[in-house]
């Protein structure tokens, strides 16, 4: 059925939301994003392909007065979309995507890397290829594009003991230049600064969120936990009004009983 979406934004650094586009679709989108001149990229996290000819193109390019200028074809099992200052998509996928669980038809799975980079005329600019020490994705819980140029994924692995483990992986021009074995299972958001960064508190403490030192050798370790309170109360409290946080550059973003911090 049709749907009215509405896409807010605050300015200047300013707490104030303003409306900055309405959108109405027959379609269920699940990331919003913004290029350089203003248009905005919608993207629902699923494509069905029915055959060679037929099937669905999941990136949605409008115009801010709502028009419908442009489809994309993004594959399946889209996790996370992140656009840069140069207007390069990035785009992670979850195990869905990167094996076509729920969509085996798929003769080209696009997301079986786990994380690709491509231009608005869909030409691929990067694939994720494991160097040395590394592993292939099987699912990658977290994306920060914190720049043009830098990107850093998280993402979980089965070894060569079959023991699930998770990754932080830094991809700088599209190589990879570093990687640490992470202290954090089942994190969905990061932000990062230099050999610092802030999980949440993934699988095993959902209400807290981690400090984390970036070592040498490729190690992590935890050496701060942080509750954030709003009016005494942690805005990560499991239950009504909860929402998993998400993040860009040194920013966490969290949807809270009718607030965003």
């Amino acid at each position: 059925q049709q749907q009215t979406y509405q896409i807010w934004q605050t300015t200047n650094d300013s707490s104030a939301l303003s409306l900055y586009a309405e959108i109405m679709a027959e379609v269920n989108f699940h990331n919003v994003q913004r290029f350089i001149n203003g248009d905005i990229l919608l993207v629902s996290k699923h494509s069905k392909y029915r055959d060679e000819s037929d099937y669905d193109k999941n990136g949605y390019i409008y115009s801010i007065d709502g028009k419908l200028k442009q489809q994309l074809l993004l594959g399946d099992g889209v996790a996370n979309v992140q656009v840069t200052e140069d207007d390069i998509i990035w785009i992670s996928y979850f195990d869905q995507g990167i094996f076509g669980r729920y969509s085996s038809n798929w003769y080209d799975l696009l997301g079986s890397t786990g994380l690709v980079a491509q231009d608005t005329d869909s030409k691929r600019l990067y694939e994720f290829e494991p160097s040395d020490g590394l592993y292939n994705m099987d699912d990658c819980y977290a994306l920060n594009v914190s720049s043009n140029t830098a990107t850093y994924a998280y993402y979980f692995y089965n070894d060569d003991n079959y023991c699930g483990e998770f990754d932080l992986v830094r991809i700088q021009n599209h190589k990879i230049t570093d990687y640490w074995h992470m202290p954090v299972f089942g994190s969905s958001a990061f932000i990062i600064d230099s050999n610092r960064a802030v999980f949440d508190g993934g699988y095993e403490h959902r209400t807290l969120f981690y400090l984390i030192e970036l070592q040498e050798e490729h190690q992590a370790r935890i050496i701060q936990r942080i509750i954030f309170e709003y009016d005494g109360e942690n805005i990560l409290k499991v239950g009504e009004g909860f929402s998993y946080p998400w993040a860009r550059g040194d920013s966490f973003v969290v949807n809270k009983n009718s607030h965003l911090f």
